[in-house]
């Protein structure tokens, strides 16, 4: 899902390649070798990977990367059964988990394995909180690892950062969620581990991001307080974005008007398909109360502000921190065009993913329209 790609960039949660290991021990120097090996191995495939234009040939070096992963972890797995609990051991599934990582590679059982070995022995060691962030990516066994560390860890950051992801993954599962229910369990869910994380760890900075978990923690936390499930029928939430100028503006500016609401994104297919009908539809509603309002996704104003000089669409558009907007997230948005129609009076009186077709949506902004000019007067 893009919202849920558009989120974890935001947060800048970059891998940290670091491999434990003194080199003294005879496991030590197997495993420093099996890693130079691996890391040769890996920047050929990733450079076969970048060359290829075919997306079969791209498919293709994809599996061999998890293969050369999946043998790899193997023998790694091989170095740390003389010494599970100790270093060699916290080494070798370090290895694994970071090499899983760089390679995107998630479902593998001797990757399942290695994670499995940290939660059982190493879950209270510090230095796991540099694996916590590859673990986030990988899967189930992922997620037993952060809820190892989260439980057991004596390490505050460790702990605070293995809390912080757990509620980052509880928030995106929850906007997923479409029954009403567990939608508000799952926010609970999150909003408690990320509470608890702040608890542990405020100061403690989280990736790359530069931010710390406080802060991230309040951001994700308002957020999610602002999540409604949105029903045909009920009052359409209220929203504040920023027009292209930088004003401030609220949905509810266009109370007595139906509003359009379309989200969207230059780089989408389907909704720039819809552009020429929608200059028809304004235009064949000029001076009525209706309003067209374009809510961007892309990742900068200027990409939007670009597209606009070549393609004219003469109506409101917002845009306010792209894929992270606050109408997207309040929307629960997760596919390209979502469109929300809302009569006069504020109410959600449909919403489709996709265009539902030009004549559908002629009609329907039509019988609002001529409601809205009614109840005018």
């Amino acid at each position: 899902m893009r919202l849920l790609c558009a989120a974890a960039v935001s947060l800048g949660l970059g891998l940290l390649l670091v491999y434990a290991g003194d080199g003294k021990s005879e496991g030590a120097e197997k495993l420093t070798a099996l890693k130079k090996k691996f890391d040769t191995e890996l920047a050929e495939l990733k450079d076969r990977f970048k060359k290829a234009s075919d997306p079969a040939d791209k498919r293709g070096v994809q599996v061999e990367m998890r293969e050369l992963v999946a043998l790899t972890a193997d023998k790694a797995l091989a170095i740390a059964k003389d010494d599970p609990k100790g270093d060699t051991g916290f080494a070798a599934a370090e290895f694994v988990v970071t090499a899983a990582g760089e390679a995107r590679a998630d479902g593998i059982a001797e990757v399942d394995a290695a994670l499995a070995l940290l939660a059982e022995h190493h879950a209270a060691n510090p230095k796991v909180k540099d694996l916590l962030t590859p673990a986030m990516r990988l899967g189930a066994g992922g997620d037993k690892l952060l809820v190892a560390v989260s439980e057991k860890a004596t390490d505050k950051e460790a702990k605070g950062t293995a809390l912080f992801i757990r509620g980052f993954k509880a928030a995106r599962n929850a906007e997923e969620e479409e029954d009403d229910k567990e939608l508000t369990a799952g926010i609970a869910k999150a909003i408690d581990l990320f509470e608890r994380a702040v608890k542990e760890a405020p100061d403690t900075k989280v990736g790359r991001s530069g931010s710390t978990i406080a802060e991230l923690a309040k951001k994700q936390t308002q957020m999610l307080k602002e999540i409604v499930f949105i029903e045909i029928g009920k009052p359409a939430p209220e929203v504040e974005s920023l027009t292209l100028d930088g004003k401030k503006v609220k949905l509810s500016d266009y109370k007595g008007k139906v509003v359009l609401l379309d989200i969207w994104a230059t780089w989408c297919g389907p909704c720039r398909a819809m552009i020429p009908h929608e200059r028809e539809l304004v235009k064949g509603n000029t001076g009525k109360p209706f309003v067209l309002v374009s809510v961007s996704a892309d990742d900068k104003k200027e990409t939007l502000e670009k597209f606009l000089e070549k393609e004219p669409m003469p109506w409101v558009h917002w845009w306010d921190e792209g894929g992270e907007s606050p109408v997207l997230k309040k929307y629960r948005v997760r596919a390209f065009p979502s469109l929300f129609l809302i009569d006069h009076s504020g109410i959600v009186r449909e919403k489709w993913v996709s265009n539902p077709g030009d004549d559908k949506i002629d009609k329907a902004v039509e019988d609002l329209v001529k409601e809205a000019v009614k109840a005018k007067g």
